[in-house]
C-alpha cells in the first residue's frame, strides 16, 4: 500500500506483469493448437480480455488509493 494515499504503483505493476504473462501464454498456446483461422478470433478474443482486466486492475488500484486518502482525512 502507498504511504502519502497515491496509485499504489506496486501492485499495478505487479498485475500488469501478471496479464502480460497469462496474455503471452495463452497466445503461444493458442498459435501451436488452434488452426490460423480461429487463432485470429482466438487474439482478438485473448487482447480484449487482457485489456479489460488491466482496465479493472487499474479502477481497483485507484479506489484504493482514493479509500487510503479519504480514512486518512478522517483520522
Amino acid at each position: 500500500m502507498s504511504d502519502d494515499g497515491s496509485l499504489d504503483r506496486g501492485r499495478l505493476g505487479r498485475l500488469l506483469a501478471l496479464i502480460s504473462f497469462v496474455t503471452a501464454v495463452s497466445l503461444l498456446t493458442s498459435a501451436r493448437v488452434l488452426p490460423s483461422a480461429l487463432f485470429s478470433l482466438a487474439v482478438v478474443a485473448i487482447g480484449s480480455i487482457a485489456v479489460v482486466t488491466a482496465i479493472i486492475g487499474f479502477l481497483i488500484a485507484g479506489a484504493s488509493a482514493y479509500d487510503e486518502q479519504m480514512a486518512g482525512r478522517k483520522s
